[in-house]
């Protein structure tokens, strides 16, 4: 989490992060004007090197906002609602529908040695279905 300026969704120009360490800023983009956004170190860390740094750690930002508290609470409320629905959509992927996976598992879709047995045991002279128990096996 964090907020990015420039670039694309997938990697902006100017990232800070929600924790302000590894922070990432870009020498281009199609929004801004190219050049480094940051001076340039060398391996210890001291400035010179002609190699622009790409990473940094911020130690305090300064924010000034517009709009008054109902605005900041309603984006924050929106911001409650976005992540409420990503965490949903992520529960509902995990959640397995365990009769289905043992329907695929039986007939074969997924590939397993679980029920083989059962093809192995049909047509056997001293082994019959359970009529009782449906899908037992009843060795005589």
């Amino acid at each position: 989490h964090g907020i990015g300026f420039g670039g694309t969704v997938d990697k902006p120009r100017l990232f800070i992060s929600e924790s302000f360490d590894e922070c990432m800023a870009a020498t281009g983009d199609l929004t801004f004007e190219a050049g480094p956004l940051l001076p340039k170190r060398n391996a210890d860390g001291d400035f010179g090197n002609p190699n622009p740094s790409k990473y940094f750690d911020l130690e305090s930002l300064e924010v000034w906002g517009v709009g008054g508290d109902e605005v900041v609470a309603e984006a924050l409320g929106d911001r409650h609602k976005q992540r409420e629905m990503v965490a949903a959509n992520i529960r509902k992927a995990r959640k397995v529908d365990k009769a289905q996976f043992l329907d695929d598992f039986q007939s074969g879709l997924i590939e397993s040695k679980a029920f083989n047995h059962r093809a192995q045991m049909r047509g056997r002279g001293d082994c019959r279905i359970d009529e009782d128990k449906k899908n037992n096996y009843v060795y005589e």
